[in-house]
């Protein structure tokens, strides 16, 4: 979380800041980010810097938390459409966060960051990322998982946590693809629905 003094400075100048960070940290990775880099891009001084956050760590927390739980919000709406079906779900919020975050680095963000979860801090996704969604680990586990009909998957609360951990994965390892081949739309979306149907099914031969 900032610091009391980054909430008392004008919201221009904040959003300046987080978007100054936010392109230090989809362009390069946690290491590889410098207070030096950020200050000198946001033209404030190192001491500021530290009057809002307490080091580089806690910045990117705050910004992850902010995209994912602005994200998230949107994800709730797509449930409901889904008719809490996670297969259906998860193809159209791929569908949605490509109109909305292809243009604007997030997924690099997110690819960030997992490395980030991974590699600095020796965690997993699934406790760093998903269950954080609620407030205690109990309710974390029951809520997330009551959000979809899992009754037909044959798996439990906590299987379907790995689940959703192995999703996400396959989202950001795919949007990756999109970046780096410069795939059309149509292009990601059969790739990405292909990958779907095989975590969905298995990888016996299916009818097609």
């Amino acid at each position: 979380m900032p610091k009391d003094m980054f909430n008392h400075i004008p919201k221009e100048k904040q959003e300046m800041f987080l978007n100054v960070a936010i392109k230090e940290f989809t362009t390069k990775s946690f290491e590889k980010v410098s207070v030096n880099s950020i200050i000198k891009s946001a033209r404030i001084s190192r001491g500021s810097f530290y009057t809002y956050f307490e080091n580089k760590e806690e910045l990117f927390n705050y910004i992850f938390k902010q995209v994912r739980e602005k994200r998230f919000s949107h994800a709730k709406d797509i449930i409901k459409e889904s008719n809490r079906d996670f297969f259906v779900f998860v193809k159209r919020l791929f569908e949605y966060d490509f109109e909305n975050f292809s243009t604007e680095n997030k997924y690099s963000l997110f690819r960030n960051y997992i490395h980030y979860i991974q590699v600095n801090k020796k965690g997993s996704i699934k406790d760093s990322i998903i269950l954080p969604l609620s407030t205690n680990s109990k309710e974390k586990e029951d809520k997330f998982s009551n959000l979809f009909d899992i009754k037909d998957y044959k798996i439990n609360d906590l299987e379907f946590l790995d689940l959703v951990e192995m999703t996400m994965i396959l989202v950001v390892n795919t949007f990756i693809k999109f970046e780096t081949e410069n795939l059309s739309k149509e292009e990601v979306l059969k790739i990405f629905n292909s990958r779907i149907e095989i975590l969905q099914h298995g990888s016996r031969k299916r009818v097609i």
